[in-house]
Formats: C-alpha cells, structure tokens, sequence
C-alpha cells in the first residue's frame, strides 16, 4: 500500500512540472507574438519615439520654410531679417559712396558750423566730403545732362550734372583732366573725372572731392542720393 501511495504521489509531481512548462511556454510564445504584431503594426517604444522627433526637429532646422513654434523664435526670426535687410542697405549705400571715394570725412551742415582745417575757422558746411585716393576716378550718382565744367573760384575743377527731376548735383576739387563735356548726357556710375587738389578752401583737409546737391535752388544733403 505504501509503494502505490509513494507511485501516485510521483504522478501527481510530474503531472505539475508539465503543466508549469506548458504555461512557461505559453507565455514565452504570446509574449513573442504581441512583440512582432506590435512591429508590423507600426507601434514604438518612448525611446524609439523620442529619436524619431529628434530626426523631424533636424529636418525642420535645415528646412528655410520651417514655421517658428515659440513666440521667442518668432521674435529671433524677424530680429535676423531686419538685421539681414539692414546690411543689405549698408551694402547699397557703401557701392554707392565707391562712386565717390572711401569714406565721408566732413558731413553736410546748413545750421550748425563744421570745422574748416584749411580755413581754421568754423562754418556751415553745405557740401559732403569724402576721402579719395590721389587719381580716383569721380563717378555720377544720377542720370542726368552735363550743364557745365568749370573753375570753382573756391573749391576748383568742377562738373554739374542736372537731372530729369530738377536735382543738381556739382562734384569739385577734381583735377584738369575731365571725362564728359557740356550738353553731354551721363549714366549712373559714369566716370565724369579724376580727383585733384584744385580747390582754395579746403586745400589741407587731405585728398577728397566736395559735393554739393541742389533741388532746384534749394539746397540739399548729396548723402540722400547714396542712401
């Protein structure tokens, strides 16, 4: 009787140990299943996700139409524009003032009095002076007619050039060797001579060329033509 107890026992036992393998087994192969049928349906993990908006914010920094999603970035966006526009500006107006020389070194003034080196004095300045290098050539800011070539009593070789508009525009302290002739008509950018050092005023104030600008009697600021 105890040997029949001790085989029923030992039936029981292994009769567990199979049932525990089965469901090991099921748990193993469902567990696989879900896996693969989540993969072929698309679903990710967190991780797998958080990589995929990193590779869509890449894609959006190197896309130029890309749309700003922060009130600051809106902000950075047209703070870059106007800067990029300002520069562009600054590009036209120093291809402009080329025409004329290097740099502005005594600014145009109908009221308050700008120091004359030449004269040692202070007065009202109603020209626009920029430096040159010796020989530079002296290009028109405006389409216009030649109306005159001549001597300056006080700054020199000088040429006036009448526009369309009624705006005049006289460049002085050129040398003897003028390009264009009276009645002549000249384009933007045309060289009209070459700078000297023919004026009586302002013959210490180093190498440049006076411009002064009219409209129509009235006179005017020559940097609103280069701006």
């Amino acid at each position: 009787m105890k040997k029949k107890l001790l085989e029923k026992d030992g039936f029981y036992l292994a009769l567990f140990a199979c049932v525990c393998l089965v469901a090991v087994g099921g748990v193993w192969f469902t567990k696989n299943n879900v896996d693969e049928l989540a993969s072929n349906n698309g679903f990710v993990n967190k991780t797998d996700e958080s990589k995929n908006d990193d590779e869509v914010n890449l894609i959006q920094k190197d896309n130029d139409a890309a749309v700003p999603t922060t009130t600051e970035s809106k902000d950075n966006l047209e703070k870059a524009k106007a800067k990029e526009k300002e520069q562009q500006a600054n590009k036209k107006e120093e291809s402009k003032l080329s025409f004329l020389g290097e740099k502005v070194v005594r600014e145009y003034s109908d009221k308050e009095p700008s120091y004359s080196k030449t004269l040692n004095l202070w007065e009202v300045h109603k020209g626009l002076d920029v430096s040159t290098l010796k020989g530079q050539e002296i290009k028109s800011l405006l389409d216009g007619k030649i109306v005159d070539v001549f001597k300056d009593d006080e700054h020199g070789m000088s040429v006036k050039v009448k526009s369309d508009n009624n705006i005049t525009v006289v460049y002085s302290n050129l040398s003897e060797k003028i390009n264009v002739k009276k009645d002549q008509q000249v384009k933007v950018g045309q060289a009209l001579g070459t700078v000297g050092n023919t004026s009586m005023v302002e013959g210490k104030d180093g190498q440049h060329v006076h411009i002064e600008a009219y409209k129509g009697n009235s006179s005017m600021n020559p940097m609103s033509l280069i701006k």
